[in-house]
């Protein structure tokens, strides 16, 4: 951010990175409508448009950060004067939060940009998109969040109040190789993004799919949506099931510690060394099958070959060229070739290497080709289960009511919602008709009621369904049961990633989006899945996003969704290889047909 003085001692604003507006630290998000706000839907504190809207227990609605101020300091609220403490605030409800997001504003930088936007997409359009934010200070890694045009940046940074300091415990992440970071969070706090992946599904890392507003990952500022986590804590990740994943993501200590791997940016040299843990594990009869050797004009023992056939080939993470840093925890860094040779002659079942890599790694990198879709065909295979969920049992119950009885339930869902994901129970009261009736479940899918279809409404019309159907005797409702072990994270219930892959076709609907390559050389995405799948046939999954790649800067696609069309070339039973030249086939611009679910919420 860049600090800004009004000509007073001591008062200070900022260039908020956030809302693209100066306002003092800590303070509510600044943004220019294109038009005058409803009366209903600005703060009375402030006077503005709500940002981050809360409740008071007597109705009114405020800033969060204004309400919060008054009633620390007065103990009251300031429309009615009722009494208010911080724990009787809540957050606003939903439909009054989406029309806040929904409210078009225009981009702060007005002399180099002139687009119109929803408030909610303004912070990635000054992220990914807006010619005003072209520059960033080179001191970005020491805390500096400037950002503007390019003709500026020679000015500011001569004048970065960073410059010349020392590195902070925040530095970021570095493309093409492995990053710890903590994060820290208040307590009771999550960490406020969305994951996909897993060991049971084609992407089997775990990948950040959405970070949102608000959250310990985004005060953080440093994880990107495409980043790969490569563990938590001490639990390695790698190769784990998504909901053993989503247990460790939930741990509630602060901080908490995230290895990180993310891909090398678009069209940023490759120079820089990355460093990879690999293990391999002995097999009578099968050579280890790896040469190695010094250099003359190079310290330290390189990799030269690794043989046919042998256990390093069919792992397929080591290569020409690997400098190796240690053997079964003894560095030979500094070392010759034959004591090497004698570690590993000394070795047991099991050799443990860490080895640098010019030009870095990819997140392929992580993972034995036996987990990856480009395979030499080989007489072994890793045994697991179905990497895609099978669709649940769906079913019709029906459920008798008296005149006065509430159904005691609440939904959620519906399009236009996070992801447009169908209807599904929410909560049950116990004392109401559908919790003493016992056959529906939280978690469960509705797909109809009384005959009324549910899977293509908005959540507010599927209210209206279920309070039309109150009257009636009998209730009867058409569902896709729940998977008991997939939602419930404490006291209430989140749906996995998992939970909508199990979905049946006739559910899962479509849309299209439109890629432009611009002057780069590919759409910045990688994928993995196809037919060829060494696991069965499998639907091609994006899995990571490239940095300042085509894909990241349009905001459009994320990791986890599945292409299913490139330019009106089904990729629905295509094998891996195929799809990979279909996409690099495409000259400028990829109209894509997709299939997007919601991450696992953490």
């Amino acid at each position: 951010m860049e600090t800004t003085f009004n000509g007073q001692e001591n008062e200070m604003n900022i260039l908020c990175e956030d809302c693209g507006q100066v306002h003092e630290p800590g303070g509510n998000h600044v943004y220019d409508y294109t038009e005058a706000v409803d009366e209903e839907l600005t703060c009375n504190v402030c006077l503005q448009p709500l940002v981050t809207p809360m409740d008071t227990n007597c109705g009114h609605t405020f800033c969060a950060i204004c309400i919060q101020s008054v009633v620390k300091s007065l103990k009251m609220c300031p429309v009615d004067r009722k009494a208010q403490t911080l724990e009787d605030l809540r957050q606003s409800n939903l439909i009054i939060r989406r029309m806040l997001d929904k409210l078009m504003v225009v981009c702060p930088n007005k002399s180099f940009c002139n687009t119109s936007m929803a408030r909610c997409d303004l912070e990635s359009h000054l992220s990914n998109r807006c010619v005003g934010n072209a520059a960033k200070c080179p001191n970005q890694h020491l805390g500096c969040l400037w950002h503007g045009p390019q003709e500026m940046l020679e000015n500011h940074v001569w004048e970065c109040p960073m410059r010349g300091r020392p590195v902070g415990p925040k530095a970021p992440l570095k493309d093409g190789c492995l990053t710890t970071v903590e994060i820290e969070k208040e307590p009771g706090e999550e960490l406020g993004m969305a994951f996909v992946g897993g060991n049971e599904t084609p992407l089997i890392g775990i990948v950040v799919q959405e970070i949102f507003p608000e959250g310990a990952v985004h005060r953080d500022k440093r994880l990107k949506p495409g980043d790969l986590i490569v563990q938590v804590n001490d639990v390695d990740v790698k190769d784990i099931p998504h909901l053993n994943a989503r247990e460790a993501l939930l741990d509630p200590s602060s901080p908490l510690r995230l290895t990180i791997f993310r891909e090398r940016a678009e069209g940023k040299n490759a120079n820089s060394p990355g460093m990879i843990h690999v293990t391999l594990t002995k097999v009578q009869g099968v050579p280890l099958g790896i040469k190695i050797a010094a250099k003359r004009d190079e310290q330290g023992i390189f990799v030269v070959d690794v043989l046919d056939d042998s256990i390093a080939h069919r792992d397929g993470r080591l290569k020409r060229e690997d400098r190796v840093l240690e053997i079964n925890g003894h560095n030979v860094e500094q070392s010759l070739p034959d004591r090497a040779a004698q570690i590993f002659k000394r070795a047991g079942s099991r050799i443990d290497m860490v080895v640098s890599r010019p030009g870095g790694l990819s997140s392929l990198d992580f993972y034995p080709s036996s987990l990856q879709n480009e395979l030499p065909t080989e007489p072994f295979q890793l045994l697991r289960p179905a990497l895609v969920p099978r669709p649940r049992m769906e079913k019709t119950v029906s459920i008798r009511k008296g005149l006065r009885q509430n159904l005691g339930i609440s939904i959620s869902g519906g399009r236009g919602q996070r992801g447009d994901v169908p209807i599904f129970v929410a909560s049950i009261q116990p004392d109401g008709c559908v919790g003493r009736d016992g056959q529906l479940r939280v978690g469960d899918i509705i797909l109809s009621v009384s005959g009324t279809d549910l899977t293509d409404l908005r959540h507010t019309d599927a209210v209206k369904v279920l309070k039309a159907s109150a009257s009636a005797k009998s209730i009867s409702f058409r569902i896709i049961e729940a998977d008991e072990n997939e939602g419930v994270t404490g006291a209430r219930y989140a749906p996995s990633w998992l939970t909508w892959l199990a979905l049946p076709p006739n559910i899962q609907k479509t849309k299209k989006l439109s890629l432009d390559k611009g002057r780069l050389k590919s759409l910045g995405f990688s994928i993995v899945g196809g037919k060829d799948s060494t696991h069965g046939p499998q639907p091609i999954f994006v899995k990571t996003l490239v940095p300042n790649g085509v894909a990241a800067k349009s905001g459009k696609l994320k990791c986890g969704d599945q292409v299913m069309e490139v330019n009106g070339q089904s990729l629905r039973s295509s094998t891996h290889s195929a799809a990979v030249s279909v996409l690099k086939q495409v000259s400028q611009t990829a109209e894509l047909l997709i299939i997007s679910w919601p991450g696992t919420v953490v």
